[in-house]
């Protein structure tokens, strides 16, 4: 079951206050549990409490408060595995809703919020999660997150989410739930596992925490749900999967190479997409590079066309120039020839051609 992602309310409904949520975390004295508690200090959700359980001797002391909300730090005699000290933190636990968070992560503002407005809203449902981010040893995100719609089938074949994105109701301790003391490793799988024969988990999309993914945690040594404590998980739920769970484990398995084949052959189609969109960007590149080129040509045709322009222009200047003078000259003469002292001189001018004629 997934939901749309509820309208922020002030931490209450009209009818009754916000119930109680235990944030429960399992330390080994981290370096990280104070980015973990400050994380849940900034959560806006108004009713938390915080139960810290050491999971080894000597831990460093607490403060009693945790921003606004109470924190008790649970001491131990002996180290205490993950299994154990999750089940001591249920039963110290006094709220209505319950949230794991181990010491090496932590929530986003409004995680708690989200979840619990979740389960308060629909009272039947006595499970819900969120996504999740990956992140490393730096709380840098890895661009991986767990944000998967819930899935019975899936669920069975390995673990579908980290324990910080579930929140759930505490019915769920008095119909038996608990974390198996047997198992040290993928016991939270186990736990959902047991908490999805009572519950649908309700699926709220978005991420609002983050899991760290480091090698100091121990968990990640596991091969994957090809290792020993995938396997001692397998044993544990094989006798009480139901015909109709293991019909479509059956159909999952069958199909997986039909898949796989599927698969091969649309990563081989999208390879040859892939080389036709660069031979394609290959013959665009040599059009824009010729296109290029043509263009610089035109470009220096044209300054060539504006220099000869210019140059006609200007030799029509000079000849326009040249006109002008020559029909000034030619007005000039025709004034001449016509003024009153050319006419009167015109016998000496015949004289003058006469006797240069005679000498």
């Amino acid at each position: 079951m997934t939901v749309e992602t509820p309208s922020p309310v002030a931490g209450s409904t009209a009818d009754r206050p916000a119930p109680l949520v235990s944030v429960l975390v399992r330390s080994i004295d981290r370096a990280h549990l104070k980015d973990a508690l400050d994380s849940v200090a900034l959560q806006t959700w108004p009713n938390i409490e915080v139960v810290v359980i050491a999971a080894k001797p000597g831990h460093r002391p607490l403060p009693a408060k945790c921003g606004p909300h109470s924190l008790r730090l649970v001491a131990t005699d002996a180290v205490l595995h993950r299994s154990k000290a999750a089940n001591r933190a249920l039963d110290e636990a006094a709220g209505e809703y319950l949230l794991f968070l181990d010491d090496d992560d932590w929530l986003m503002p409004g995680h708690v919020a989200r979840l619990a407005e979740v389960l308060q809203r629909q009272p039947k449902a006595l499970a819900a999660y969120t996504g999740v981010s990956l992140v490393n040893e730096q709380g840098e995100p890895t661009g991986q997150v767990m944000d998967l719609p819930f899935d019975g089938v899936r669920q069975l074949a390995g673990n579908l989410t980290p324990i910080q994105a579930v929140m759930f109701h505490r019915q769920l301790l008095a119909l038996g739930a608990r974390f198996d003391e047997q198992l040290d490793h993928y016991e939270d799988w186990d736990f959902w596992l047991q908490v999805a024969r009572h519950t649908v988990p309700v699926h709220l999309p978005g991420v609002s925490a983050a899991y760290r993914i480091h090698d100091s945690s121990g968990v990640h040594e596991e091969p994957g749900t090809g290792g020993n404590a995938a396997l001692r998980v397998f044993e544990k739920w094989q006798s009480a999967w139901r015909p109709d769970q293991q019909g479509k484990l059956m159909q999952r398995a069958w199909a997986t190479e039909d898949m796989g084949k599927s698969l091969q052959a649309a990563k081989e189609f999208i390879e040859t997409l892939h080389a036709g969109l660069e031979e394609h960007q290959r013959v665009i590149r040599e059009q824009l590079a010729t296109i290029a080129q043509q263009g610089a040509t035109l470009a220096h045709q044209q300054a060539t066309l504006h220099d000869q322009a210019a140059t006609v222009s200007r030799l029509a200047g000079q000849v326009e120039a040249h006109m002008a003078t020559i029909a000034a000259r030619e007005s000039n003469i025709a004034d001449l020839m016509n003024s009153t002292s050319w006419k009167l001189t015109a016998p000496l001018r015949r004289i003058s051609r006469s006797f240069k004629r005679g000498a």
